[in-house]
């Protein structure tokens, strides 16, 4: 696939720029690095980012754009602080005529916008010193250049200060910003409109409180054959945290309606805490009218597809260590589905280095671990009454789970009859604990890249079916279930991943960046010919 060799070509030559630059790098080398960390930050790549613009500073403190780069991977994997202490002399050195000055004062309006909104108590004065803060890194640009994207980010913060009962500023007044950006947009020359424009259109309506407007341009801007999962993403961030959209039915309908389209795009990833996956699968659906006017005539359906989702969350579980934190995750199945009686009894799937009977490392030995479905039911423990059958590492590295108290209320996930035709457009989805946090739909670079299975699949490993995927998962993914695309049925267990240098399928040379999980069929043969 096209977007296969793409991300592997970027990792591999940022990689080789940086072992230059650890070397005796030429000017010519140190140049050639600088555009690699870019074009990494717009794949995500945030780890090898964070790498290659260390590296490029070492050799050209002084590059504006490298420097900025680098705050920005500060603020995108957590470190606020360390960012605005990088962009606040960056921003002072520079002159107002310089792009990069807008670029590094929003940056730093991003910053201290981030610390607000991580703020637990938002009345907090940290908090509120923190929104003061990230208004007046916006105003400065926009006041200065007239900047859209400055601009709206600055509706945004008034509004939110207003909410919060923060007076504005002297001399600032969100409908008037907000009017000021939206004539600005529109006098916009059609060539000269980014793939931001019709997103910063919709965030200005908002400050006027147009909601026909909101979703007349929501849909155009979702439609939009330039618009990428980046984009939607960071609308959703912007609609949920600052605009609070989510505190009255027609925003939240609107928020749910853009995590929809979110997960039907290449390279998207989606979070939901189980307090939210609650809130989502209690409530009634977004109206028609509203599904039509943002998604079109197929709104309805794509809204269905991403509820069914929702409901599949419902029997994935976080498996944690006793009195301690998540190791793993499990999911629920019907014990007649896998060919064991009593057919309808529920049986949980995890790993076997997750689970397994000697406690080996990393794994749990059944008397030390508990279960918790956290979007059922956060405050639920089930404690894990043994290992009715298992599969080690080097074979399906699979462990079924009995529990001691009967689940109820919870339905089992369909598993599906066979493994997607690989083609260009079969993609995978994952729900689990990355990280060990809380549970999340994983939707990054989600293509399904090879299989062991028929009608072509060679297994290297006899009765041992493999699938690999580019899907993003961390440490606490293991045992999460993998999804097929159009019916969300499991397909398979999730049991190990890499970002590069995974050996390809079907005796195929070389390697590349992918996940790997254990066809479910596969399991179950092995469970049948025990």
């Amino acid at each position: 696939m096209p977007g296969e060799a793409d991300a592997d070509q970027l990792r591999q030559a940022a990689r080789a720029a940086l072992e230059q630059l650890q070397g005796r790098a030429s000017a010519d080398e140190v140049r050639a690095a600088k555009p690699l960390v870019e074009r990494l930050r717009n794949q995500r790549d945030y780890e090898l980012m964070g790498q290659l613009a260390e590296a490029v500073s070492r050799r050209d403190p002084q590059d504006a754009t490298n420097r900025r780069l680098y705050a920005q991977y500060l603020v995108d994997t957590g470190k606020a602080t360390a960012a605005i202490d990088l962009l606040q002399p960056l921003a002072r050195r520079l002159k107002q005529d310089d792009p990069e000055w807008a670029e590094a004062s929003g940056l730093l309006g991003r910053a201290w916008k981030q610390i607000y909104f991580d703020a637990g108590d938002k009345s907090d004065g940290v908090a509120r010193d923190a929104l003061k803060k990230a208004i007046a890194a916006y105003r400065a640009p926009f006041e200065a250049r007239g900047s859209p994207w400055h601009g709206v980010n600055l509706v945004a913060l008034l509004e939110r200060a207003r909410s919060s009962g923060l007076r504005a500023p002297a001399g600032l007044d969100g409908a008037a910003v907000a009017q000021r950006v939206l004539t600005a947009l529109e006098a916009t020359p059609t060539a000269q409109r980014d793939a931001w424009f019709l997103a910063t259109l919709a965030e200005c309506s908002l400050g006027l409180r147009d909601w026909s407007g909101i979703e007349g341009r929501v849909r155009q801007y979702v439609s939009a054959p330039d618009t990428q999962a980046f984009h939607v993403a960071s609308t959703l961030r912007q609609f949920t945290q600052i605009w609070n959209l989510e505190a009255e039915p027609r925003g939240r309908a609107l928020v749910d309606i853009l995590r929809a389209r979110l997960m039907q795009l290449q390279g998207a990833e989606l979070r939901l805490a189980p307090a939210e996956l609650q809130r989502i699968g209690r409530q009634d659906g977004a109206p028609a009218f509203q599904l039509e006017a943002v998604l079109g005539p197929n709104g309805a359906q794509t809204y269905r597809w991403w509820k069914t989702g929702i409901e599949r969350a419902a029997a994935v579980a976080c498996v944690r260590q006793r009195l301690g934190g998540r190791v793993g995750t499990g999911f629920l199945l019907r014990a007649g589905d896998l060919g064991r009686t009593p057919a309808d009894e529920l049986l949980l799937l995890t790993n076997f280095h997750v689970v397994n009977p000697q406690g080996a490392s990393p794994g749990l030995a059944p008397a030390d671990a508990e279960v918790v479905f956290e979007a059922a039911d956060a405050s639920r423990v089930y404690d894990v009454a043994e290992i009715v059958w298992h599969s080690t590492p080097d074979r399906h590295d699979a462990a079924l789970l009995r529990l001691a108290t009967p689940v109820d209320g919870i339905a089992p996930l369909p598993i599906a009859a066979a493994l997607p035709v690989l083609e260009d457009s079969a993609r995978v989805y994952i729900i689990g604990h990355p990280g060990g946090r809380d549970l999340a739909f994983s939707f990054q670079d989600n293509e399904l890249l090879d299989h062991e299975g028929p009608p072509l699949g060679q297994p290297a490993i006899s009765g041992v079916t493999r699938l690999h995927y580019r899907a993003p998962t961390e440490g606490g993914s293991s045992g999460s279930p993998v999804f097929n695309s159009r019916l969300w049925q499991v397909i398979a267990l999730h049991h190990a991943g890499g970002k590069i240098g995974m050996p390809r399928l079907n005796g195929q040379a070389g390697s590349y960046g992918a996940n790997e999980g254990i066809s479910l069929q596969s399991i179950i043969a092995a469970m049948q010919a025990a």
